[in-house]
């Protein structure tokens, strides 16, 4: 049995080897991504995808939100699973062609990714690893399970505005850091193009306004201050590598928000490597909460950049929510991720 308690549709008959049979998947193909090094991989993807699935088809994107439109297509065309080929970036238009405003528009079509971006954040926390043999393998036989989408909802220039996101979001700092790092060579690979843009931003030691305001544990809650930058997860890695929500989980119908203060630039550099081990609440001054609904506003009412799974669509004033077990999505856990996200507990 599955993990929705339906039989397992990847189902081999004698002499089928290790091929998926029954499932056809869309590969939403981003020719850029990775500073266009993916439309290098092209025949080896094909290659290995024919390996992994008997039924697949490749449609590669032109542009800005046409990966969007060809999933929104595969989804019309009965493909059961669609995967978004690529980094953060691709991921992000694929979710929202899935799903827009967190309203799937079928019910049991999945979600997957085949990292090939900067980034491709999402693929770790999926637990997808970022091998192209592993990442298909997974997309064929992994477990599927209903998964958490974040919703951004902000005032556009015709009218409230609402974008999904798969795994992170954010403001401050972090806009400036995915810009510097959207327009860099990302020669680096993922993680050294991001701390590059992060160290460069933290030269500049930026700092907003900001106000916060959340329920937490059945309590309305607020908080006025100064920021560096403000980390909403869904999923538990971002910028790169960065692990913001060791105990975030893409199945509790939270977001998990760390707030970080502005430090000076040695304070910055004696704590960045408390961004990737997991311990960013432990810096002086920042905080964490973990909540359904986020709503942010920056104190002197400027329109502050919002940055979404590696892309920036949105400003402040805007709201963050979860949208629990919004699409199903296929990933790599070995253990239940529920319980894996929960502190230990000793029973007698």
């Amino acid at each position: 049995m599955s993990q929705l308690g339906q039989r397992n549709s990847f189902y081999r008959p004698p002499g089928a080897g290790a091929r998926n049979l029954s499932e056809r998947i869309a590969l939403i193909f981003n020719p850029t991504a990775g500073g266009g090094s993916a439309e290098r991989t092209r025949a080896s993807l094909e290659e290995a995808t024919d390996r992994a699935f008997a039924n697949w088809s490749l449609r590669a994107s032109e542009g800005p939100g046409h990966a969007s439109v060809l999933a929104a297509e595969a989804v019309d065309q009965g493909f059961d699973i669609v995967a978004a080929v690529g980094g953060d970036g691709t991921c992000h238009e694929v979710v929202n062609g899935l799903a827009p405003g967190g309203r799937p528009r079928r019910r049991r079509v999945i979600f997957t990714t085949i990292p090939m971006g900067t980034g491709s954040d999402l693929s770790r926390s999926l637990e997808l690893g970022g091998r192209l043999q592993r990442s298909l393998w997974l997309a064929a036989t992994g477990i599927t399970l209903p998964t958490d989408l974040g919703r951004l909802t902000w005032e556009g220039a015709d009218g409230p505005r609402t974008r999904v996101f798969a795994n992170s979001a954010g403001f401050g700092a972090n806009g400036d850091v995915v810009a510097r790092a959207n327009a860099s060579s990302k020669r680096l690979g993922g993680r050294g193009t991001y701390m590059l843009a992060a160290l460069q931003v933290s030269m500049r030691q930026p700092a907003h306004d900001v106000a916060l305001r959340w329920t937490e544990d059945g309590e309305e809650r607020s908080w006025e201050g100064r920021v560096m930058a403000v980390f909403v997860a869904n999923g538990s890695h971002c910028g790169g590598g960065m692990r913001m929500a060791p105990v975030g989980c893409m199945h509790d119908g939270l977001l998990d928000v760390v707030v970080l203060p502005p430090l000076g630039g040695t304070q910055q550099l004696r704590h960045l490597r408390r961004l990737y081990d997991g311990r960013a609440h432990e810096v002086p001054g920042a905080f964490r909460i973990r909540t359904q609904r986020l709503e942010a506003r920056t104190r002197r009412n400027h329109r502050l950049a919002v940055e979404l799974d590696g892309e920036l669509p949105g400003v402040l004033p805007a709201a963050f929510e979860a949208v629990p077990r919004a699409l199903h999505m296929r990933g790599g856990w070995q253990l239940n991720p529920i319980a894996a996200a929960q502190p230990d507990q000793t029973t007698s």
